[in-house]
């Protein structure tokens, strides 16, 4: 017996410390750096569709920020004593007694977790948005329509459901002149006759300049006019001072983060329950009629579908007041949002963090 509790122990110490080596070091970043980034953006993804969702029902939104990631791996192995019977049918079979151990690897993650609150935070919540961020989003890809439909909340006279930068309103409101613009900015910007940079004479300056050659453009010309701009002029100069106008300029306004969340909202459909319990606001048109926001203005933007049970092609999803509201996996116009919103809102509420330093994903990578 003694002879072999010692073969046990040598094939035990020889598989732990054979299966220890090929798992620890390289491997263990192989396997876990995707599984830890999968799981974050999966979170941050979930609590921003949650937080939409929550100003829906006008209920405070709430986030937490991943702050370190730790993961400690530890290998073992169980072993013990097993009896057999080689020939069980025969009765001259003997019982033997074979040496058997399992081989264990523990991974123990360890998650903290910060609340992003403070003045720092709330003053990037509640200000608006400033132009540079708002028109520099273009410069990195995104298209002018969608930017200005979220982003923007008045240009010139022209305005884009401000009364939607809050809580879901009673009055359907103005939105319907700001989309036709934007519908003919789209088709400028996508035949290349229209362009927004920084204006060459004053370095902190944002200008939109338009093709010489498009006088007699139709989509020009019906441009201009709906923000009231002078037709002899292709260049126009942004600002955020509206007691400055003029047919010179476009004196924009823009939402603030909290408000873009709030524009968003409107769409997000709820359960017919609570539409009729008066737990949501519904918004109606001058005749009385219910007004559809997912066909028009934020609607546009953005379709959180509400399902009773869990979608299976999902984008994103959560589940909150004994629903599923989810973003379908094929909506790719809806998915294009929340991202665009998700990369601004790491751009606001980041340089609100406390924090200097990104999360961090500790892990032992030796022996």
């Amino acid at each position: 017996m003694n002879k072999l509790f010692k073969t046990v122990c040598v094939c035990v110490a020889a598989a732990i410390g054979s299966t220890g080596c090929q798992s620890m070091g390289p491997k263990i970043i192989e396997h876990s750096h995707p599984q830890y980034n999968n799981a974050v953006v999966s979170v941050i993804d979930n609590q921003l569709l949650l937080n939409i969702v929550r100003l829906k029902y006008r209920e405070n939104p709430f986030f937490l920020e991943v702050n370190g990631i730790t993961e400690s791996r530890n290998a073992g192995a169980d072993s013990g004593l097993k009896s057999m019977e080689w020939f069980p049918h025969d009765v001259s079979s003997k019982t033997k007694v074979m040496p058997t151990f399992l081989m264990k690897n523990y991974q123990i993650p360890t998650i903290s977790y910060r609340p992003v609150r403070g003045k720092e935070f709330i003053k990037y919540m509640m200000t608006p948005i400033p132009l540079n961020v708002t028109l520099g989003m273009s410069s990195s890809g995104w298209k002018l329509q969608r930017v200005f439909n979220t982003c923007v909340e008045k240009i010139n006279d022209v305005e884009n459901a401000p009364s939607a930068s809050g809580p879901t309103p009673r009055n359907k409101p103005k939105y319907e002149k700001f989309y036709e613009m934007t519908d003919l900015l789209k088709k400028l910007e996508d035949a290349n006759l229209i362009a927004i940079g920084i204006d060459p004479n004053n370095q902190q300056g944002l200008v939109m300049r338009i093709k010489q050659d498009t006088t007699s453009n139709a989509d020009v010309i019906k441009f201009k006019q709906i923000l009231g701009l002078d037709q002899n002029k292709n260049e126009f100069f942004f600002d955020s001072n509206f007691l400055k106008t003029g047919s010179n300029g476009l004196v924009v306004r823009t939402r603030s983060l909290m408000g873009v969340l709030f524009y968003l909202s409107h769409a997000v459909d709820v359960p017919l329950e609570d539409i009729e319990n008066g737990v949501v606001q519904t918004t109606v048109m001058e005749d009385g009629s219910v007004f559809d926001w997912s066909q028009n203005a934020s609607g546009t933007l953005l379709k959180v579908h509400c399902s009773k049970n869990k979608p299976r092609d999902a984008f994103v999803a959560t589940y909150y007041r004994d629903h599923w509201f989810y973003i379908a996996d094929n909506d790719l116009h809806s998915k294009s949002t929340f991202m665009f919103v998700s990369m601004l809102f790491n751009l606001q509420a980041g340089e609100a963090s406390s924090a200097d330093v990104a999360p961090t994903l500790t892990i032992p990578v030796g022996r």
